[in-house]
């Protein structure tokens, strides 16, 4: 029967309820294969299934931005938040801007997860799947208990969720504002501040335009400006950013051009530029 109808559905794409009935037998086989294939053979079968999950599944983002920055300038984030009218949209994005929350983590913020006498925020990382807890600073802890002091009927009632779902309950029966509202939010006042720009299209079923300033800008920013304010110390910053490993935060700490310059002007030593000019006026004669 799997032979039959998988040899049925090579010519067509399979119905989901198709493809739900074949699982259990294709789970067992693939569980057969697993236990008895040669080394060399395994292998190979792990990379036919990891490629057609890359080629089904995940994007090809192309072009790369490179050197481009990713992040928000100082100049950026201040027309940013001038086009944000939303009080709740403004400390959303304040939480990503200052703490370098990622946009998952910023929607999910607690009442519970904030220390009034430390003046600390718990925060379950993402990616590290741990706790951690950062320091806020005394502006935005302030601007914090103001808001909810002029919502705290609407938090109670969203189960103590800052952020509150417009809909509650809902389709979703989610108490706090979704990822996908969010970001729907941060395009709105990027296009009014007239900094949309794109940089390229993700190849993929649904192919998009690639826009350099998302959701995650805001935390790309909070990372370089904390780099930038300790001396570009990478393991500090990388414990700042929550990453398991300091490469990953090189890819956030962004250097502008006229410093990145500059940096490069200085580090040429005397020697070699007057090598350079000898042999200039050597070839000039």
């Amino acid at each position: 029967m799997w032979a039959q109808t998988k040899q049925d559905t090579q010519d067509r794409k399979p119905t989901r309820r198709e493809t739900k009935e074949l699982w259990p037998k294709a789970k067992e086989e693939l569980e057969f294969l697993g236990r008895y294939l040669p080394k060399q053979r395994l292998v190979r079968a792990i990379g036919i299934l990891s490629d057609a999950r890359k080629r089904r599944f995940l994007r090809r983002r192309q072009p790369k931005y490179g050197s481009m920055n990713k992040g928000f300038t100082d100049d950026e984030l201040v027309k940013f938040f001038n086009a944000l009218e939303d009080p709740k949209a403004i400390l959303l994005f304040k939480y990503q801007a200052v703490l370098g929350l990622r946009i998952g983590e910023a929607v999910k913020i607690h009442i519970k997860d904030l220390n009034l006498k430390t003046k600390e925020l718990r925060i379950d990382t993402e990616k590290g799947k741990r706790t951690d807890y950062l320091p806020i600073p005394n502006q935005l802890f302030n601007e914090t208990l103001d808001f909810i002091t002029q919502n705290e009927q609407e938090i109670c009632s969203h189960k103590g969720y800052l952020f509150c779902a417009e809909y509650y309950p809902g389709r979703n029966n989610c108490p706090y504002i979704s990822v996908g509202y969010a970001r729907i939010l941060f395009d709105k006042a990027i296009r009014k501040a007239k900094m949309d720009e794109t940089y390229g299209i993700a190849e993929g079923t649904r192919p998009k335009l690639l826009h350099r300033l998302t959701t995650h800008s805001l935390r790309h920013y909070a990372v370089s400006n904390f780099a930038r304010k300790n001396n570009g110390n990478v393991v500090l910053t990388s414990r700042f950013a929550r990453h398991t490993s300091p490469q990953t935060t090189m890819i956030y700490i962004h250097t502008e051009k006229e410093e990145l310059y500059r940096s490069m002007l200085n580090a040429q030593e005397d020697g070699i530029l007057n090598r350079v000019r000898t042999l200039q006026g050597i070839t000039n004669v």
